[in-house]
């Protein structure tokens, strides 16, 4: 998958913001490192829902 990130790149600030938003009450109590984790794993999910979509969706044609 070459999605992959680097753990040492630096995660943009807005980025952590709308995460927090989005999170809302879930946010509270956790620092920056762990909001951009939970980022960075949704964002590995997100492109896996989508690959699994696009091959099923090809198996079916």
């Amino acid at each position: 998958m070459d999605h992959a990130r680097n753990d040492d790149e630096i995660f943009d600030p807005t980025a952590i913001a709308r995460c927090r938003e989005l999170l809302g009450d879930e946010a509270d109590g956790l620092s920056d490192r762990d909001i951009e984790r939970v980022c960075r794993h949704a964002e590995a999910m997100a492109h896996v829902v989508v690959e699994m979509f696009l091959e099923q969706r090809d198996a079916q044609e």
